[in-house]
Order: C-alpha cells, then structure tokens, then sequence
C-alpha cells in the first residue's frame, strides 16, 4: 500500500557519496558506518540513502546518509554535516523481506502511482533501513510535485 503523505525529516545527519557495483551495496554500508565510528560519531540511526541514477551498467551513484546525536562534527572533505534535513511532499512503500525482488516492485509501483496521480518525480528513490534483529524493513520514498 502506498502512503500518499510522507517525508524525510532528521537532524544533524551526514551524508557521503559512492559509486559502486550493485552487489557491493552491503560493504558500502559497513565502510560508511566504519567511517562514521572513524569521525567518533554517535549513530542514532536510521541508515538512508538515494539513488541517484538507474544502474543500467549496474554501476550505482548514491548518497548515503546517517543521523548522529552530535550537534556538529569534524569530518572527512569527502563527508558532509547538514544540521537538519528534510524532504516534504514524499509518497512511499514499506518492504517487509526479500528487499532485492520487491524493490523493482515498489518502484513500478511508485511509478504506476505517480502517472496516474499526474504527480512529477522531483527526488530520487530514497530507501530507509530501520527495525531490529528480529524484523528488518525498508521504506522506500520518493518526492513528488503537481
């Protein structure tokens, strides 16, 4: 189901970008967490990030980004600190386990809602990794305008 009415919205985040093979994302992951734990920032979570092409050559530029407790930071030249960041008119889908199939999925979907809602696309597809150990979700969010 499609939530109509969603957004980003965290405080003191920081954010890298990558460029990688498709396969690579989860060690993507861990380096940027590395590197996080590297800087001594506080991780409060959750893990986001975009993606900003369609990896045809399955090559994949994105941004990754982390909410930390500290109110400022010194970080590497290649990270960057953003006090508050915020996307508003966003819709979204929630995925619940086998991310990599449903992910196409959610996409169309997303898609599909947009065409018909005579919206446009004014953000990448944005994913948000949250839960436990017990259950792992993903939301994936993207902005939209009339």
């Amino acid at each position: 189901m499609i939530n109509p009415n969603d957004s980003i919205r965290f405080t003191n985040v920081v954010s890298k970008k990558y460029r990688f093979h498709y396969n690579d994302i989860d060690d993507v992951i861990k380096r940027f967490l590395n590197e996080l734990v590297q800087q001594k920032a506080t991780i409060k979570g959750p893990l986001f990030y975009s993606m900003n092409n369609v990896p045809m050559d399955e090559v994949v530029d994105a941004d990754f980004f982390m909410s930390i407790k500290e109110d400022s930071i010194k970080l590497n030249k290649d990270m960057y600190f953003h006090s508050y960041y915020s996307i508003e008119d966003m819709i979204s889908i929630c995925l619940y386990d086998q991310f990599e199939k449903n992910t196409e999925v959610a996409y169309y979907m997303l898609l599909e809602y947009i065409e018909k809602q005579n919206l446009n696309q004014v953000t990448p597809f944005f994913h948000i990794i949250t839960g436990d150990d017990t259950l792992q979700y993903v939301f994936i969010k993207v902005g939209v305008s009339v």
